[in-house]
């Protein structure tokens, strides 16, 4: 489905910018949003209740990108292996 939305100016060129220095698509980020929205996990729900949530799924999502992070950069090849392909 296609919809069309009114973004101020400013707020569509950083969404636009972060996106591209990613490699993601608006589509993309959007989707990702929406999603992230319908399953309860914005932080601007858990910013209106006690500050100590906020702070508490704020260190949580935190946790949960740097175990993504580390995950996506583990290289399964043996270090001599890595060695060996970077002196080509």
């Amino acid at each position: 489905m296609k919809a069309t939305i009114d973004l101020p100016d400013a707020l569509y060129r950083q969404v636009k910018a972060r996106a591209a220095m990613e490699g993601r698509s608006i589509r993309e980020v959007s989707i990702e949003l929406y999603e992230q929205w319908l399953a309860g996990r914005t932080t601007s729900a858990v910013q209106r209740s006690d500050p100590a949530e906020a702070a508490g799924a704020w260190l949580s999502r935190w946790e949960e990108l740097g175990k993504e992070i580390a995950r996506r950069g583990v290289d399964p090849r043996p270090t001599r292996e890595i060695l060996l392909a970077e002196r080509r």
